[in-house]
């Protein structure tokens, strides 16, 4: 029996009673008055009791009544209402619409158990697409798609020690290589993080990603600035004319009293909250990596403790949904701003990826890029 019907079982039952209740006291107050033979006096005393008694009896009634209708009111809107909702999303989901995020508004109670509950939904997109481009992999070529995946996957590098919170997700739009990447680098100063926009997307793509990265990992460990990094980039790329490419570098020092720096060639704009929520665009301050030659200007902020950034690829931004609309910036910072109370950046990627999925009609036809980094507090 569902918790609705037995709610309204209770209520019926206990207005019936209150109503037996009342027509019982009628009862004996009748049969009380019939019995009694003493003077007039006394039974116009009984009425003046009686009167009141039945006054008395019937507020009580309907102030019950009231406030039944008031818990069946309250029960309604606040309990079945949302549990209702929440049951719906959840069919919705295991119907196969996967990328239905799944939340309500209130109660908390019921909130946190929606929460929950998205939360287990976007670890299963994760894997479902983890298993879907392993698939397409082996169709491609399996030993070296997964080799070229591995070489392309960010390094693990304990981002903590440097106090810093930095997590992401690449998802090809066809087999398992990305023409996308994104990895954290040591630096004599600190770390820097790079991420990579190669266009078009396949092996193709994955080879020329791998010979940026291998020129982006020297160059940023041997401590030269993202500037000439990117020069020397630019300058690798002379014999390749086919694909261009789109970067952006942020090299964070160790001690927060110096200043972050950032270089983005034709990326998309990254955003920079800091922690009074205030965001602010970390525009392209150069062209596009195309094998021409080209100058890429530093630029500097404080990256302090509670501040975040959100990086993300074109794939993400131009995904579109049935009515051709793109996720665009406003979407991106929409889900930035709607995952401000989110504690950790795996939760936050996890947040913006999955909003952008969820109405989305052309996913597979770019590779998708999301790095979120956190200053720690402390």
């Amino acid at each position: 029996m569902t918790l609705r019907r037995r709610l309204q079982i209770f209520i019926v039952f206990f207005a019936v009673v209150i109503f037996a209740v009342g027509v019982w006291e009628r009862y004996v107050y009748l049969v009380a008055r019939a019995e009694v033979s003493e003077s007039l006096a006394l039974n116009i005393r009984l009425d003046e009791v009686a009167n009141q008694l039945s006054f008395a009896l019937s507020a009580s009634i309907f102030i019950s009544l009231f406030f039944l209708i008031l818990a069946w009111i309250f029960l309604e809107r606040w309990v079945l209402a949302p549990l209702d909702e929440m049951r719906t999303e959840l069919r919705m989901v295991a119907s196969g619409t996967i990328h239905q995020v799944i939340e309500v508004s209130n109660p908390p109670e019921i909130q946190l158990a929606a929460a929950d509950a998205e939360s287990m939904r976007q670890n299963l997109v994760v894997q479902i697409d983890l298993a879907r481009a392993a698939w397409q992999g082996l169709e491609q070529n399996a030993p070296l798609v997964a080799s070229m995946r591995r070489a392309l996957s960010p390094t693990a590098m304990d981002t903590t020690n440097f106090g810093l919170d930095v997590a992401g997700q690449t998802l090809p739009a066809s087999g398992a290589i990305a023409g996308d990447w994104w990895d954290v680098i040591r630096t004599p100063r600190g770390i820097a993080l790079a991420m990579v926009d190669v266009t078009g997307h396949g092996p193709e793509a994955g080879v020329l990603g791998l010979q940026i990265k291998a020129i982006m990992t020297a160059a940023l460990s041997a401590g030269f600035s993202p500037s000439t990094v990117l020069e020397r980039v630019s300058s690798g790329l002379v014999d390749v004319d086919a694909l261009l490419a789109t970067a952006v570098i942020l090299e964070i020092p160790n001690e927060k009293t110096q200043p972050a720096k950032w270089v983005n060639a034709g990326h998309p704009a990254g955003y920079w909250v800091d922690a009074n929520h205030l965001i602010t665009a970390l525009n392209p301050t150069g062209p596009m990596l195309a094998g021409f030659s080209g100058t890429w200007e530093a630029k500097e902020f404080y990256f302090n403790s509670g501040d975040r950034i959100v990086l993300v690829s074109d794939g993400l931004l131009e995904t579109q949904d049935e009515r051709g609309e793109e996720f665009g910036t406003q979407g991106l910072i929409t889900s930035v701003v709607t995952g401000e109370h989110v504690g950790n950046s795996a939760e936050l990627t996890n947040l913006i990826v999955s909003t952008a999925r969820q109405d989305s009609v052309t996913w597979n036809r770019d590779d998708v890029s999301v790095v979120v980094i956190t200053r720690r507090l402390g």
